[in-house]
């Protein structure tokens, strides 16, 4: 079994599987924050214009504390010559055809991160953990109010803070760290007043200029909460970052 995961690794480190690449995500620059800064503990409500900082750690370092938590994903720890284990990541991610092999089990395929000593993720418990072609995804849960979709690639992670909704997670802000950076601030948002533009109407024009494929279902959604449903679940069965990303960042527009 180890001598032909060992030729699997090989045969991906030869031009396998990706080790992802994502360059050029459009993303718009963050807007500075105009409120004071002060470390706030994970959890705590924090006071009106109080921003709360969130410690980050390594890849490989959270990964193996909050593998478990995962049904989807399976660490794979193998000795290989030249290969160091902190750095390089392997994971046997289930596949989500549900296809399984002669003795039963679920088909997994093997996914390689490299520089996984390095690459932050917010030094808190994974809610969930999904793997892409072009990165990955983790969800936290911050403060049990705010929570943030975590999105790594190459060059280090974007993160979505959202706020808990109606039992959905809805996008506010968008943040991006790149590695070596120690902490993030949280921005805050009024969950108030996003919660009552829930029943607004919808721009359906402007949707469809922001989102051309929803352009087919735009005549079911008549307020900005139906578009939100709408885009929750479309996003389940997205599997690349950037269309992700999109998709957050046109509900931050239609809330704002």
């Amino acid at each position: 079994m180890n001598e032909n995961l060992t030729q699997m690794v090989k045969q991906m480190e030869t031009g396998g599987s990706p080790v992802f690449p994502v360059d050029n995500i459009d993303i718009p620059e963050e807007v500075p924050a105009t409120t004071a800064t002060v470390t706030t503990a994970v959890g705590e409500a924090p006071s009106s214009g109080i921003m709360m900082t969130i410690l980050t750690t390594s890849l490989s370092e959270w990964f193996e504390i909050n593998v478990t938590r995962f049904s989807n994903i399976n660490q794979v720890k193998v000795a290989i010559r030249g290969v160091d284990a902190r750095k390089t990541l392997i994971m046997a991610v289930k596949d989500e055809s549900g296809e399984k092999d002669l003795e039963g089990n679920d088909r997994r395929v093997l996914r390689v991160f490299e520089d996984a000593d390095i690459h932050p993720v917010l030094d808190l418990p994974g809610m969930d953990m999904q793997i892409y072609n072009n990165g990955f995804r983790i969800i936290n849960d911050v403060n049990g109010t705010i929570f943030a979709k975590c999105y790594g690639i190459r060059t280090g992670l974007i993160i979505v803070f959202c706020n808990a909704i109606s039992d959905k997670l809805v996008p506010y802000e968008i943040v991006r760290i790149k590695k070596g950076e120690k902490d993030v601030d949280v921005p805050q948002s009024d969950v108030a007043a996003i919660t009552a533009k829930l029943n607004d109407p919808c721009d359906k024009e402007a949707l469809q200029l922001l989102y051309k494929q929803i352009s087919k279902s735009v005549d079911e959604l008549t307020t900005k909460q139906s578009v939100i449903d709408w885009f929750v679940e479309k996003q389940k069965e997205v599997t690349d970052i950037n269309h992700h990303l999109q998709i957050d960042q046109v509900i931050i527009d239609l809330m704002k």
